[in-house]
């Protein structure tokens, strides 16, 4: 009788320690299904670990009829606002208005372009204006060489949401911008333009 409890006690410690065995051992076969659901784990941490884009777009200038304008606007999403940057070449020296209008669509004459982009129903205005358009960007200032360089950080254009500048088109204008004569401060014809698209950059 004692023997066979001792054979009987002997036997249940090799089940357990053979079910044990197996309880951490992965018998998976290395299926193209396993291997690609390890794969999903392993590059989990660097994509939540990867730094968001910051948005940006841009908008490439092109003349309207037969004049050399030429250049490049950047609008880059930063901590207060919107920072704007164009260089542009192929002006007449002095003032040249310079307004995102409502749609992007730079062809004929820029009147596909709509007017002024104002979606909150504002007085036209200068850029730091308390009343303004959304669009109101001041004016481009040519050199005697005809190159223009424009910097400042918007706090009104935005780069998301409903009143976000991207798809709509960026206006140069032949005359100043006089922030005031409304609606569009007496500025003149379309001479330029450009298409504001969307890029992301690390």
């Amino acid at each position: 009788m004692f023997k066979s409890l001792v054979t009987l006690s002997l036997l249940s410690a090799a089940c357990l320690l053979a079910l044990t065995s197996c309880a951490c051992t992965d018998h998976r076969k290395p299926t193209a299904k396993n291997q690609d659901q390890d794969k999903e784990i392993a590059d989990a941490g660097p994509i939540l670990a990867r730094k968001p884009t910051s948005l940006q777009a841009v908008a490439q200038i092109k003349p309207f009829k037969e004049n050399q304008i030429r250049g490049k606007v950047v609008f880059k999403k930063v901590k207060d606002g919107v920072k704007i940057t164009a260089n542009i070449e192929g002006l007449t020296p002095g003032k040249h208005g310079f307004h995102v209008h409502e749609f992007g669509d730079c062809s004929g004459d820029g009147s596909a372009a709509g007017a002024h982009f104002n979606p909150t129903n504002r007085q036209h205005g200068g850029p730091d204006s308390p009343e303004r358009h959304v669009g109101d960007l001041g004016n481009l200032v040519a050199d005697e060489k005809g190159y223009a360089h424009y910097e400042r950080v918007d706090k009104v254009i935005t780069l998301e949401g409903e009143n976000s500048i991207i798809g709509r088109s960026i206006i140069i204008h032949a005359d100043e911008d006089d922030y005031k004569t409304q609606p569009a401060g007496a500025s003149g014809a379309k001479i330029a333009c450009g298409v504001i698209e969307e890029v992301k950059a690390p």
